[in-house]
């Protein structure tokens, strides 16, 4: 069982990708947390920036998250990480600190080889068992993926319990993505990849509204 699982009604009411100031974020895990209680934000998970080699201790970003969980008993606050792809379909990121959060997700920041390469790789990181999402999902190679390569990555989602991240700071992912994912029963979740308090933002919307009406509400005004 996913760690998600236990936390799937507010797969699109709760905000599941922030950063803080221990990466490239302006505000405290505190700070954050305050903002998302006074904006009735069920659910928050920090979902820092990591490496292998970190320029911070993982450990107070977890004792961070530990006292607002103490200050702000109203919000589910989970701790979380995005991780980098390697060419390998790796992930760039300490294997313990990896089956310790709540909520691990991965990412493509760029992609040098060729689609099959790429596919290759995502095939392989949705197979990680600690992986809970797809973050800003796109074609990050210079050929975009067939339908029916697509298909076949959502069927692996669906089958490993991996979400789709619904990113509005990137509007990603297309369209086209989510009607094919939507098919084949993949999940969703909302990430909206906050950096500041003003990120944040309450959805206002029936969750009952096509998939897709996420992304057009979930964008920044």
């Amino acid at each position: 069982m996913k760690k998600w699982m236990k936390f799937e009604e507010y797969l699109i009411s709760g905000e599941w990708h922030v950063h803080t100031s221990y990466t490239d974020g302006a505000n405290t895990v505190l700070q954050l947390v305050a903002a998302a209680e006074k904006l009735k934000i069920p659910l928050i998970a920090f979902t820092e920036h990591v490496r292998r080699d970190l320029t911070y201790d993982f450990n107070d970003f977890l004792s961070d998250i530990e006292k607002a969980r103490e200050e702000f008993p109203d919000v589910i606050v989970l701790s979380g990480i995005e991780a980098k792809v390697l060419p390998d379909g790796s992930l760039d990121v300490d294997k313990e600190i990896l089956s310790a959060v709540d909520h691990a997700i991965f990412a493509f920041h760029s992609f040098k080889g060729s689609a099959d390469e790429f596919l290759q790789s995502l095939k392989k990181v949705i197979k990680n068992d600690e992986i809970s999402a797809w973050a800003h999902p796109m074609p990050y190679s210079t050929e975009r993926p067939s339908n029916s390569e697509l298909g076949e990555i959502f069927q692996l989602m669906e089958k490993n319990c991996v979400l789709l991240e619904i990113n509005s700071k990137y509007s990603a992912p297309p369209k086209s993505w989510i009607d094919l994912a939507k098919k084949v029963g993949v999940k969703f979740v909302r990430g909206s990849d906050v950096h500041k308090i003003s990120d944040l933002k309450r959805v206002k919307f029936d969750c009952g509204e096509e998939i897709y009406t996420f992304l057009e509400h979930l964008n920044p005004l």
